[in-house]
């Protein structure tokens, strides 16, 4: 502040005190006629001291505190990490729940983002709620703690990327709802969007009103709102995620039947590339295993360590079988047993695939 303007605000203030002004009449007169609340709050203090003789005596820790930033750093962080989470689960869950014909997506490609936005939720949230709690225990016994500038500044910056993911998912709205191509999935989409974004927005922008006369017990009870109901949604997306990509066990099995399949497709491009060189396929797999450099590691299951089967039908034609442990889960035999045009497709038993060795391995 300019020294002319200290100087005037001093001046009205010893004035003002001198015919008997409380210091609660000034600091709100001032603060509403623009000056800073900063600025009144010391000019009063220069008053008392100079009435008392005692200089005003400087409090440890606080307003601004490395703990301060760490703690909202680490909030704000958080906030991000598992709304995004949130949201790209959902996402995944539609796609899935509501499919398309011109979708790319394939199974394992959801169980893999799945799983990972699950571990981001398992991780974020709960550390977001502990660090929420701290804050505010904190705050409960030093309101001064409210003030903090670095709360506010992310605060600001947190509504400010809501705000503008609200803006874009109400104009992806319209657009296609003027290009008349609204579709199920995309109406539930724009809804996450909106319901996330919304839900944060409305949460963080009251909180911008706290300051250090702020009755912390009495925002108790929207606090707990808010964490309640993001828990809920929190836990419903963390079981339905884990309804889709399955527990850990079936997992495992998944990826040990990829793998499977993974050897199969090799031994059969070893055989495929044996019989470009002239003559017939292997008589079995033990010829194989010993002329194919490469193939080796292919030629045992993951799990037992049992060879595959290789069985020779003809010059051209074998056959390869495998023991898999669960069903094919990219819908050949999904449940309902019905078998469709992938050629690796499988039940959780003993499986065998026909090739010929002069055509190309399918995929």
């Amino acid at each position: 502040m300019p020294q002319q303007d200290a100087t005037q605000l001093q001046e009205f203030i010893d004035a003002s005190k001198a015919k008997g002004a409380s210091d609660e009449f000034l600091a709100a007169f001032l603060v509403r006629r623009g000056w800073a609340a900063d600025d009144v709050y010391g000019a009063i203090g220069n008053y008392w001291e100079r009435v008392t003789g005692i200089a005003v005596p400087a409090r440890t820790g606080r307003g601004e505190s490395a703990r301060d930033a760490f703690l909202y750093l680490l909030s704000f962080s958080t906030l991000a990490t598992w709304a995004t989470a949130l949201g790209s689960m959902l996402f995944e869950l539609i796609n899935h729940w509501v499919p398309d014909a011109v979708s790319t997506n394939t199974v394992y490609d959801l169980r893999s983002t799945v799983t990972w936005q699950m571990a981001s939720l398992a991780v974020a949230f709960p550390i977001y709620l502990l660090v929420m709690r701290a804050i505010f225990r904190e705050a409960a016994s030093q309101p001064e703690r409210l003030v903090s500038g670095v709360r506010k500044w992310l605060t600001y910056i947190a509504l400010w990327i809501t705000a503008v993911t609200m803006v874009c998912d109400l104009i992806w709205f319209l657009n296609y709802f003027l290009k008349g191509e609204l579709t199920e999935r995309f109406v539930l989409k724009a809804f996450v969007v909106m319901a996330i974004a919304g839900a944060i927005f409305v949460y963080y922008i009251s909180s911008l009103r706290w300051d250090r006369n702020t009755d912390v017990g009495r925002e108790r009870s929207r606090n707990l709102a808010f964490g309640a109901a993001a828990t809920a949604a929190v836990v419903a997306a963390f079981c339905l995620g884990l309804g889709v990509a399955g527990t850990p066990a079936r997992q495992r099995q998944l990826e040990a039947d990829r793998k499977r399949v993974q050897d199969l497709r090799q031994i059969a491009w070893a055989v495929q590339g044996w019989k470009q060189q002239g003559g017939a396929i292997p008589a079995n797999a033990a010829e194989l295993r010993a002329n194919v450099i490469g193939v080796q590691q292919h030629m045992d299951d993951p799990e037992t360590g049992r060879p595959y089967e290789y069985i020779r039908k003809s010059d051209r034609e074998y056959e390869l079988c495998a023991q898999f442990a669960a069903a094919d889960t990219t819908g050949a035999y999904g449940g309902s047993g019905s078998v469709t045009s992938h050629f690796w497709a499988h039940r959780a038993a003993r499986s065998c695939f026909s090739l010929d060795a002069s055509r190309t391995v399918p995929w």
